[in-house]
């Protein structure tokens, strides 16, 4: 029996060890009041510490008020366990509460609401009519909600500790590379030309997609078509260089990516997908269809990975954007209760949401993830979410649906300044509480990352959306400005100028394609079914 025990808190011990060794940037979203309920009397009460363990890893335990809660990951269950072996060798060293263990609740805490908001997602996929009204309403009221005094006296704002929520980019690499260093350090294979392998269709969102494998059939991939197959590319990279955790978009052409159907995919053919895509999204895919057919062995001459499919069905798109899930990385639900006004960085995303002129802020576009880093070490990170829905927003009431990516409908500035108000020019579906709880303190510590982008940052992150010319070269000019706009507002003196023309007029081969600023037209419609132009958008989900 001694050497049962020696063993058991010999096996805590090198735990412990094991977990103090690992990066951890502070969490503690939560009052006191809500960490007190594992104590009594100042020390662990350990049977609410594994009621709360359990529920996130015991797969006996499968609902939560009668919603199926989603089967807990491998990885997800050793992240837990790793966190509750500090707690339990703190209780059976009779430690007294500290900052450690309130760090490692916090998380716990965490995950659990995260969970949560997951089972209920899952539950009630699409948004119930009482949420689409609350958009509608948040839509309508949010810059006026959303306007920020201007105190008489600011105290400095530089410092922040990183957290799981925001990280310090990398010093040796331009701000523009944040994006692809993220990516390293969950192990994503981005590929010029890509194979993948049809696994379901999607039943989540707006945007029409299908979930798909890569050839490994551990990672997957989700793939996108419609009007965020360029938004997402920009936004996603921008929250990255500002010192968020992202999603993974990139962008594809013609014969750069194919999907391949085997003989488990739900659906077989170009014809098949384009019957579900358009009963689901209620969207016309075949605009989007370059050509498809039977892998032949021509074709797999050309490309190495294709000759296990010889024979096989297979698309390729004229555009299309594909989304990373990487194996090492699992996606839990919201990173948002009501308690993270306390964190200035996710307060001041309110001013990164609003030069990219993000509309969808809901807090569903927030996710909690678990990250592998290997040798069982684990750590969480907060992922801002499908940012697509961006870069100027069109909103139909009757009937209801919205478009994206328009480019004359990204106001040319992000910010004003008014008296002694900072005030938005873009409207938001959603005012999350730390939105609500944003000082302008927290917003200025914001104006000083975005003020760090210069014209390289712009211009490169640009590039990796693949606009047609004439629309990148508005969306610099118009990204410049608002850039400038929130210098301005913010009064700093701006570390890289950019030169911007708001009145700026592109001629291609005689034809104006822009004029003081403006689209005139629809550009090759044919080539860019997504339009950046055309106002009619998506019914699906958001608008019925």
């Amino acid at each position: 029996m001694l050497l049962k025990r020696s063993f058991f808190f010999i096996s805590i011990l090198l735990a412990y060890i094991n977990y103090a060794q690992i990066e951890r940037g502070t969490i503690l979203p939560y009052t006191n009041v809500n960490i007190q309920q594992f104590y009594d009397n100042n020390y662990l009460n350990i049977e609410k510490v594994r009621q709360l363990t359990n529920f996130l890893t015991d797969a006996n335990i499968q609902t939560y008020k009668g919603d199926t809660l989603p089967k807990r990951k491998k990885a997800f269950i050793r992240h837990i366990k790793h966190l509750s072996e500090k707690i339990e060798y703190d209780y059976f060293n009779s430690t007294a509460h500290n900052t450690d263990q309130e760090e490692i609740l916090s998380e716990l805490l965490l995950f659990k609401h995260s969970l949560i908001h997951k089972t209920k997602n899952k539950a009630h996929p699409k948004v119930r009519l009482s949420e689409k009204i609350k958009m509608v309403f948040n839509t309508f009221t949010s810059k006026q909600r959303l306007k920020v005094r201007i105190p008489s006296y600011t105290s400095p704002t530089d410092s922040i500790v990183e957290s799981p929520y925001w990280h310090l980019p990398v010093s040796t690499q331009p701000l523009h590379k944040q994006f692809a260093y993220l990516a390293r350090q969950k192990k994503i294979k981005h590929q010029k030309n890509i194979v993948v392998i049809f696994k379901s269709l999607s039943l989540s969102g707006s945007a029409p997609k299908v979930n798909t494998y890569d050839l490994d059939l551990d990672n997957e991939w989700s793939l996108k078509w419609g009007d965020e197959i360029h938004t997402d590319i920009v936004g996603s990279r921008i929250f990255a260089a500002l010192g968020y955790d992202v999603d993974h978009p990139y962008f594809y052409e013609k014969e750069k990516l194919t999907l391949i159907f085997d003989d488990f995919s739900e659906v077989h053919n170009k014809q098949e997908l384009q019957t579900a895509i358009k009963d689901i999204y209620n969207i016309d895919l075949l605009p989007f269809i370059y050509q498809h057919g039977t892998v032949t062995p021509a074709m797999a001459v050309d490309n190495p990975n294709l000759p296990p499919f010889i024979g096989k069905q297979f698309v390729q798109f004229i555009k299309c954007a594909i989304e990373a899930r990487p194996d090492r990385v699992k996606r839990i639900g919201s990173f948002v209760p009501e308690l993270n006004t306390e964190r200035k960085e996710l307060r001041a995303a309110l001013l990164a949401h609003q030069f990219i002129g993000n509309w969808d802020t809901r807090k569903e576009n927030t996710l909690l993830t678990t990250v592998h880093n290997g040798n069982y070490q684990y750590q969480v990170s907060a992922v801002f979410s499908d940012l697509g829905t961006s870069l100027g927003v069109y909103n139909n009431y009757l009937p209801p649906d919205f478009k994206v990516g328009l480019v004359n409908q990204l106001p040319w500035e992000a910010v004003k300044k008014k008296g002694q108000k900072i005030s938005f020019t873009n409207k938001v579906n959603a005012v999350l509480s730390p939105y609500k709880e944003a000082t302008y303190e927290d917003l200025l510590w914001m104006a000083k990352r975005i003020a760090q982008l210069n014209e390289q940052d712009l211009k490169m992150i640009i590039k990796k959306a693949h606009w047609p010319t004439p629309i990148a070269t508005l969306y610099f000019h118009k990204l410049a400005s608002r850039r400038a706009s929130i210098l301005n507002a913010f009064n700093l003196t701006d570390p890289h100028p950019i030169v911007f023309d708001k009145a700026i007029t592109i001629i291609k081969k005689e034809k104006t394609i822009v004029k003081n600023g403006v689209l005139l037209s629809d550009y090759k419609p044919r080539k860019n079914p997504e339009s950046f132009y055309r106002k009619k958008g998506r019914l699906r989900n958001y608008g019925h």
